[in-house]
């Protein structure tokens, strides 16, 4: 979804996902055999790889928000110059 830019889902998913990763890693039993711990070693690893990912797609979002409200800020203060001047000689 974060590759996809479908960011509404995304945060939708990325809650009941952190809940469900909690949840998980408490039932983890504290015996585990080798194999188990090789295979949720694994697991782990795959998850933390995935985040590292999200993080970036994240950032990239954040950045293009971030540029976007900037250009709504310069906006108004354009329009608003603008503004000021036509309405003035009025006045």
């Amino acid at each position: 979804m974060a590759r996809q830019g479908q960011w509404d889902d995304f945060v939708t998913l990325a809650q009941e996902y952190i809940v469900n990763l909690g949840a998980m890693l408490e039932q983890v039993p504290d015996t585990l055999s080798a194999d188990e711990k090789a295979q949720l070693s694994a697991l782990l690893t795959t998850l933390q790889s995935n985040e590292v990912e999200i993080s970036r797609a994240l950032e990239a979002r954040l950045d293009v928000l971030k540029k976007g409200i900037s250009s709504l800020h310069n906006g108004k203060k354009c329009s608003q110059a603008y503004n000021s001047q036509v309405i003035s000689p009025f006045q």
